[in-house]
């Protein structure tokens, strides 16, 4: 996939789609000029340069719509026009209407300069649940689609079953255009969506779709949430390091994880960092946890050649998306099999949620502060922002600690036996070495 091919009609046919992946083919004769191929089979000629010092891509347009050797012109004329540093992009295409797929790679394309991570998941759902689903709507004039072109896009998601998917999309494109309405007075917008020159936003009025998003007030039980820790040590590795990494490290995000290198491992002040791109900020928050002796055992057993923590190939990539999901189900199967579930079955995100709730319950007692800073939530106020600048280090790793024994069932130095067994009714007062952590 990424060796160079002469962007040609022959050459494009050769190029098959990677299902769930999206990948870059370059061309051999002009250098920056290449071609996205989505998981769809679309492919999207684009050219890629520098513009003051930063490096940015122009689509060029879908093939299909545009012939490869027109292509190779604009992105011929693209990087003349750069060398001389005048307006990157073509006259004849600046004036042309912008069509409702213009307008949502650009979005993407805004997403992806910008460093977000979901750059990738929102290109791949507009192409498949757009371009794919709606052509004759992916090509209309941004300026032109209505309220019903939008509704349609998003009931069609909808009455396939998929809820939270159509939810995504619905924001997407509402998003999309309230970005290209802006970018007409904001000079640090990308050019592709300050040609737009859109003034409505046809999906605002769109409501949340129904059932896209549910309540997560399933916690495990202290039983439920030993009985797991117990089974994930039995796990084949990787898989059993990276579960209980999960586990001791407070239940991290997933994909915050996946993202984790070695030089963001501090070995000496025992210290994870990770980078906290959620929501709608410009540069993703620095978000460092103290990490438990056992934590770097873990790490040290799974990490191969490569630079990424949190992989199960050696760090050469992180891992997906869904891989804790995985693992969760197919142990929450084994727990409901052998009768050891009390509620419903749960999810990576359960264990998470389970972490925060046991450790505000007595004997524990942490603080909502102290949880947030752990867990990364909940920090984005006018407080946390210019005047909580303590990560509260000390806090973290004592709220970690109580985990440690939480899951394995140690007592509370100090604590009752009324809140130990408030907590737990089957618990059974045992002799542990508290001092060890």
């Amino acid at each position: 996939m990424s060796d160079k091919i002469k962007l040609s009609n022959t050459n494009l046919a050769k190029l098959k789609p990677v299902p769930g992946k999206q990948y870059i083919t370059w061309d051999t004769d002009i250098i920056g000029f290449g071609v996205r191929v989505s998981p769809g089979g679309s492919q999207t000629f684009f050219y890629q340069g520098r513009e003051k010092g930063k490096v940015k891509k122009w689509t060029i347009g879908q093939n299909g719509k545009i012939k490869p050797e027109a292509a190779r012109k604009k992105a011929k004329i693209i990087q003349s026009n750069l060398a001389l540093g005048i307006n990157p992009f073509p006259k004849d295409e600046k004036d042309s209407p912008a069509t409702f797929g213009d307008m949502l790679e650009a979005y993407a394309d805004m997403l992806e300069e910008a460093g977000k991570y979901s750059a990738k998941a929102v290109r791949n759902a507009l192409e498949k649940h757009v371009n794919q689903a709606h052509p004759k709507l992916w090509k209309k004039a941004a300026n032109k689609i209505t309220l019903d072109d939008c509704m349609d896009i998003v009931a069609t998601i909808k009455k396939a079953g998929k809820a939270r998917e159509a939810d995504k999309v619905r924001s997407y494109i509402r998003t999309a255009f309230s970005e290209a309405i802006n970018a007409r007075s904001d000079v640090n917008a990308i050019p592709a969506l300050r040609r737009m020159k859109l003034t409505n936003n046809p999906s605002r009025e769109i409501r949340k779709v129904k059932g896209a998003t549910q309540a997560k007030d399933r916690a495990l039980t202290l039983s439920e949430l030993r009985s797991y820790w117990s089974r994930i040590q039995e796990l084949s590795e990787p898989r059993r390091s990276l579960a209980m990494l999960h586990v001791i490290t407070g239940g991290q995000r997933q994909q915050q994880l996946a993202r984790v290198t070695q030089a963001e491992i501090d070995r000496d002040a025992m210290t994870l960092t990770m980078w906290d791109s959620k929501g709608r900020r410009d540069q993703p928050r620095r978000h460092t946890t103290p990490l438990l002796p056992e934590a770097l055992t873990l790490i040290d057993g799974i990490t191969g050649g490569g630079d990424f923590v949190f992989s199960c190939n050696g760090g050469q990539t992180g891992i997906g998306a869904d891989y804790l999901n995985d693992i969760v189900r197919d142990v929450c199967a084994d727990m409901e099999r052998d009768d050891e579930l009390e509620g419903t079955p749960f999810t990576a995100g359960t264990i998470r949620a389970t972490i925060e709730t046991r450790l505000m319950k007595k004997p524990y007692r942490v603080s909502s502060d102290v949880l947030a800073r752990l867990l990364s939530h909940g920090l984005g106020g006018v407080q946390a922002k210019h005047y909580q600048h303590d990560d509260m280090h000390d806090e973290q790793l004592d709220a970690l600690k109580m985990l440690w024994r939480m899951i394995h069932d140690i007592p509370e130095p100090g604590a009752k036996l009324a809140d130990v067994a408030q907590l737990d009714p089957g618990h059974r007062e045992q002799e542990f070495d508290i001092d060890r952590v």
